[in-house]
């Protein structure tokens, strides 16, 4: 995956400066220039606002230098900081206004529940005139109001109802299910680095992906999307299961005949536990085929579900679990700081080591094969899979390409049979 520029010529890392030089021409839906003094003022003011802030927050400063180069300031090196910036650009004087002027593709109607297309977009692509939009008061109703064809299209936060005439489509995101695991813990297949990398082992990413409308096997730390990873990264998609008898020699495991287990030297099977939020579906399932995987390799596993998402946190807070399903929706510079300091530190064996080759690679992306290298030989937690994101719309209505950053990334291709081109 690549950096596809729109109001930058380009964007450049370098220690703590990223550098963006903006494209020439380029207005504001009322022809006004697009500055850079309004690309600063728009960063600064997302870093400001709720939404924008904890993905911005790496971002110390952000200067306009002359009037087509902005300079940002970092707090830590990032080479990936230019996959943050798909941000919305407002005048400089606009920053706090509730209309401000435009400067995507589509701009107001002259009813407020219309967008009409930007002739001035600096990135302009085919797609429908008009865009109606629908208000609805919840997702109940989104599916209702698609179902009687108000609506003709949304972002999913759950499968379809299978009685609603729908098509539904899947993008990829930066989502991770993952497998913490409590390295404190008194279970060697948790608390050793092999002990963990055996349990990865056993693995089979590509089957357990399978199972859900929308996953990709991860194979590592960092989204195989990423250019910097594409092709060598060192965990396999596929369980690899010719070296677990050495492996699991090691760690006090034999292999039972009998019973179809490794035991330790007083006949007990190799084990560890999950935890799960048994208000999830979608990870009780996930935590179901581990088991399952994991019995075909000789470990046993059992699954705790916590009542719901309260208990199940702190049980996970106070550190009681060998290992947990849990999901991370990553920034799209892939930031990890959340496991080694932020949300899903808990448990984990975190090493300076790691942490030093995870400092190498967010300055410089080019080291992010050897940060990978590192961390498939300590494996503080367990990537399973990305999970997908699902567009939902009616079965007249086609064409809409979704991306990591925009759902709406192209409406060039939309299609709707039947009726007007417009969209709602």
């Amino acid at each position: 995956m690549q950096l596809e520029m729109r109001l930058a010529d380009s964007i450049t890392s370098s220690g703590l400066t990223v550098t963006i030089q903006l494209r020439q021409g380029c207005t504001f839906a009322d022809g006004t220039p697009i500055t850079a003094q309004d690309v600063a003022a728009s960063l600064l003011a997302a870093k400001a606002s709720t939404f924008y802030s904890g993905r911005l927050a790496n971002m110390a400063d952000a200067q306009a230098v002359g009037s087509d180069t902005v300079v940002l300031t970092l707090v830590q090196p990032d080479s990936l900081f230019g996959y943050l910036l798909d941000l919305p650009i407002l005048k400089a004087a606009e920053t706090a206004s509730q209309r401000p002027t435009p400067s995507g593709r589509y701009t107001y109607g002259r009813q407020d529940t219309t967008l009409v297309r930007n002739d001035r977009a600096p990135f302009p692509q085919e797609g429908p005139d008009t865009i109606w939009l629908t208000a609805v008061s919840d997702y109940a109703e989104l599916v209702s109001q698609l179902a009687m064809g108000q609506i003709s299209f949304y972002l999913a936060e759950e499968s379809a109802s299978s009685a609603v005439a729908t098509s539904e489509n899947y993008f990829r995101t930066n989502t991770l299910l993952f497998l913490g695991v409590n390295g404190a813990s008194d279970n060697p297949l948790c608390a050793t680095s092999q002990g963990r990398a055996s349990l990865s082992a056993a693995l089979s990413r590509t089957e357990l992906s399978g199972r859900f409308a929308s996953a990709s096997p991860a194979t590592g730390a960092i989204n195989s999307l990423y250019s910097c990873v594409q092709g060598k990264q060192v965990i396999s998609a596929e369980a690899e299961t010719e070296d677990l008898p050495q492996a699991m020699a090691a760690l006090g495991y034999t292999w039972d005949e009998a019973s179809s287990l490794y035991r330790d030297q007083q006949g007990q099977p190799a084990s560890v536990s999950i935890l799960v939020c048994g208000s999830s579906a979608d990870r009780v399932y996930a935590a179901r085929l581990l088991q399952q995987q994991w019995a075909e390799a000789g470990i046993q596993a059992t699954v705790t579900q916590a009542d719901d998402f309260g208990a199940y946190l702190q049980m996970v807070q106070d550190r009681q679990f060998e290992l947990y399903i849990g999901e991370m929706k990553l920034y799209n510079n892939i930031d990890l700081s959340p496991f080694w300091s932020g949300s899903a530190r808990y448990g984990l064996s975190v090493t300076q080591q790691l942490l030093d080759a995870y400092t190498q690679m967010r300055a410089d992306s080019s080291a992010a094969p050897a940060f990978e290298e590192v961390f498939a030989q300590q494996m503080p937690y367990i990537p399973l899979l990305w999970r997908g994101g699902v567009t939902v719309s009616n079965r007249r209505t086609s064409g809409v390409l979704s991306s990591v950053s925009d759902i709406y990334y192209s409406l060039a291709g939309l299609s709707v049979t039947g009726g007007s081109q417009d969209a709602e």
